[in-house]
């Protein structure tokens, strides 16, 4: 229970707390004129101050008085006894804290020599003492915050989502923090959400991969596959070719060998080509032969035809001149013979000597071919090496590929699991969860006669809390959902421990509520707040509360504090 809000100012008037029902109130001065106002009277200055000295952040509004040195204290029963956490405005990371003996044990590993604590020391003993929150709870990513959890508790905004402390909460923080409050097992919201950010991230990764929107080092297996195969190829051929290197001492004079040899072989083949025309040219002649013999024929006939017309002188010259001509052949087929005998003989021995000259050369190239210089070596080896780092990259890149499918499917394996852990866990709830949606359903009746509902169910983040109201969704019911909410978990936090029993409300949430609906909240929250031995504090408008809850003398006993619009400086006493 808070007890008391001061501060080391004189111009700071206190502000006592009791059990039950609470109000602090901005009034209308007897003396006021037009020009005074009951707001900007620091309601929610005195909010934020509380909400300071509970380990919160120092709201901007109150940092000029830091170059004053404020300081303000806190009273507040935690662990069985009442102690005072003072908290300076300027250099706020620690706070003095004042005890009773019965907490030495308790607080003094927590405080240095002056009796001061750091602020997550603080905090993590107000979540300890107000919310059963363990150290082991509050550690680790997306853990239970202390801060989240009295953010459900000391409500600066009216959100339209009753389920969050600001709009801007994600999905998980806040189905986690509620799950807490009503004491259910948020660590499976905690991994479900941890899972589902890993599954969205290798699901991006996925697309990006598939749309060659990430490095080179990650790309679609089958293209990874084929790409290695190619490599691996490649890298054989290289292996294989330093493997059969040979290293030679004189490359070059081995190409100038083998150019001489060429060039050899050139003039031989040209030898060749010259001989096989005239062995063919020879050839052609001798078969030519029996060509002539028909003409001497016809000569022998000729001259048989002129016996008649020559004398026997002329005759015996005709004789003469067969004789001739058959020497004449005879010779020739001699000659052709022997010169085709030449050349054959020639062309066998050329043919034989390009043979060998052929097979040298070829000798030398396959030689060069292997090898090379030992310079050469290195650069096959270099490019080898090359090859392999580019097979080990390849398949360092696939293994990648294959391991993030892998950690897809472990991904939803696991939230499988889980979510039929969850299923079970709210099944063994079930009925604690029915009396949780009928209390709040009892106070939405009461408050507009209508029914409103508080569910939960199991999806990817497991547990989802839905609120719902049949009748249409002002900002005025809106808001009253708001304040059912958050006294639904303060009666059933007073069972399970999960919550501090105390409940603050700044005066927005009753902003555009009907007045008949703010009797009936006022009422319903100080009702609440006397059956589960708890606390209700709000900050109102005077003229924001109806004359017959003015009238109350619960109302009356709960007004701890009246603001008048007269007063220089609000709640705080000074201007600035």
């Amino acid at each position: 229970m808070l007890r008391r809000i001061s501060a080391n100012s004189d111009s700071f008037i206190p502000v006592d707390f009791q059990p039950g029902f609470n109000v602090v109130l901005a009034d209308r001065a007897p003396d006021a004129t037009d020009k005074h106002s009951r707001n900007a009277r620091g309601k929610t200055t005195l909010i934020q101050v509380v909400n300071y000295c509970l380990g919160g952040n120092l709201h901007k509004s109150l940092m000029p008085l830091g170059e004053r040195d404020w300081s303000f204290t806190l009273t507040l029963d935690i662990f069985g006894a009442t102690v005072t956490a003072t908290r300076p405005v300027k250099r706020g990371g620690r706070l003095q804290l004042g005890f009773p003996g019965l907490l030495e044990t308790i607080l003094r590993p927590y405080l240095d020599e002056n009796s001061t604590i750091s602020v997550e020391d603080w905090k993590f003993l107000l979540g300890l003492t107000l919310f059963s929150l363990d150290r082991v709870a509050e550690t680790g990513e997306r853990a239970i915050s202390p801060r989240t959890l009295l953010s459900y508790v000391v409500r600066t905004e009216a959100v339209k989502d009753p389920l969050k402390i600001i709009p801007q909460q994600p999905a998980w923080s806040s189905r986690e923090h509620v799950a807490y409050l009503l004491n259910l097992n948020w660590e499976i919201v905690r991994e479900l959400s941890q899972l589902e950010d890993k599954s969205e991230t290798y699901k991006a990764i996925a697309r990006a991969t598939k749309n060659n929107l990430l490095p080179q080092s990650l790309r679609p297996e089958p293209e990874l596959m084929l790409e290695l195969v190619e490599a691996q190829r490649e890298l054989q051929e290289l292996q294989s070719r330093v493997s059969g290197f040979q290293v030679v001492e004189d490359p070059r004079g081995l190409v100038a060998r083998a150019d001489r040899i060429t060039e050899e072989l050139r003039e031989l083949r040209n030898e060749s080509v010259a001989d096989r025309r005239m062995i063919e040219l020879y050839t052609t002649s001798l078969e030519s032969r029996e060509e002539d013999t028909v003409d001497s024929e016809d000569v022998a006939d000729l001259y048989a035809e002129m016996e008649r017309s020559f004398t026997p002188q002329a005759l015996r010259s005709f004789d003469a001149v067969a004789s001739f001509h058959k020497q004449v052949m005879s010779n020739r087929r001699r000659f052709l013979t022997g010169e085709l005998d030449r050349l054959k003989g020639q062309q066998s021995e050329r043919d034989a000597k390009i043979r060998a000259l052929t097979t040298s050369r070829n000798s030398i190239l396959s030689v060069l071919d292997a090898g090379g210089a030992l310079e050469e070596l290195g650069a096959l080896q270099a490019e080898s090496i090359q090859a392999a780092s580019a097979v080990a990259e390849i398949e360092t890149a696939l293994n990648s590929v294959r391991e993030l499918a892998e950690a897809q499917e472990d991904v939803r394996l696991q939230k499988a699991q889980l979510r039929q852990e969850a299923a079970r866990d709210l099944s063994g709830n079930r009925r604690k969860l029915d009396a949780v949606a009928t209390r709040f359903d009892r106070m939405m009746q009461r408050l507009y006669g209508v029914g409103g509902v508080l569910t939960a169910e199991i999806d990817d983040l497991g547990y989802k809390f839905n609120i719902r109201v049949s009748t249409s969704s002002s900002s005025g019911v809106t808001r009253m959902q708001l304040l059912c909410f958050d006294l639904t978990l303060m009666a059933e936090g007073a069972e399970s421990h999960h919550h501090p029993g105390f409940l603050i409300h700044d005066s927005v949430v009753f902003d555009g509520v009907d007045p008949r609906q703010i009797a009936a909240g006022l009422t319903l929250a100080q009702e609440t707040a006397r059956a589960v031995e708890g606390q209700y504090i709000c900050t109102m408008n005077s003229n924001d509360v109806p004359p017959s809850i003015r009238e109350e003398d619960w109302f009356k006993l709960g007004t701890r504090r009246t603001v008048l619009d007269t007063e220089v400086g609000g709640i705080l006493g000074v201007s600035f």
